[in-house]
């Protein structure tokens, strides 16, 4: 595998066990717009936001707004609804990037890999096709900068929350 630096991630490995300040409530009750935040869409209960240390472009975050450690601590509503997040995210990761594949996930706990034990969130993370795109994943490259690629994706939010949206076969890997 290729290693390409990724040098804005050192502020996310310097940070990641200083402050017991959570990453997610503080970006809520910062100043600035959504854009100026990477905050790509808001629901009711949760809101899809961009990694802004991200494994590949276009990776998403589905956050709660109810500080939780887990989806279980979470009321149903506010977990259904951040599922439906997750699937907002991935159509629109498929739409913006012509994914092959979409990864969901999230690590519960730190032993799990959360980066934010404390406060629960998927991850929604594109491996779209294409010779660059598999360069770009195997080398950990970012061929487009975490504003642009929130653009990108909020242009087809209309289209993608005006109508309901067929989800990809279920044989597309």
């Amino acid at each position: 595998m290729e290693i390409i630096a990724t040098p804005w991630r050192m502020a996310y490995i310097e940070g990641a066990s200083g402050s017991d300040d959570c990453a997610f409530c503080k970006l809520l009750a910062a100043p600035g717009s959504d854009a100026e935040r990477a905050i790509v869409h808001r629901g009711e209960q949760a809101f899809l936001v961009m990694n802004i240390y991200p494994y590949t472009p276009g990776h998403l975050l589905a956050v709660p707004y109810q500080h939780a450690a887990s989806p279980g601590a979470l009321p149903p509503g506010a977990h259904a609804e951040l599922l439906s997040l997750c699937r907002l995210g991935e159509l629109l990761l498929r739409r913006a990037f012509s994914c092959r594949s979409v990864h969901v996930g999230a690590n519960l706990g730190r032993l799990a890999g959360a980066g934010v034990p404390d406060h629960v969130h998927y991850h929604i993370v594109a491996w779209p096709d294409g010779e660059v795109w598999d360069r770009c994943c195997a080398a950990l490259m970012m061929p487009e900068s975490i504003a642009d690629t929130r653009a990108r994706l909020a242009t087809l939010l209309p289209e993608l929350l005006g109508r309901e949206v067929q989800a990809p076969p279920s044989g597309s890997a």
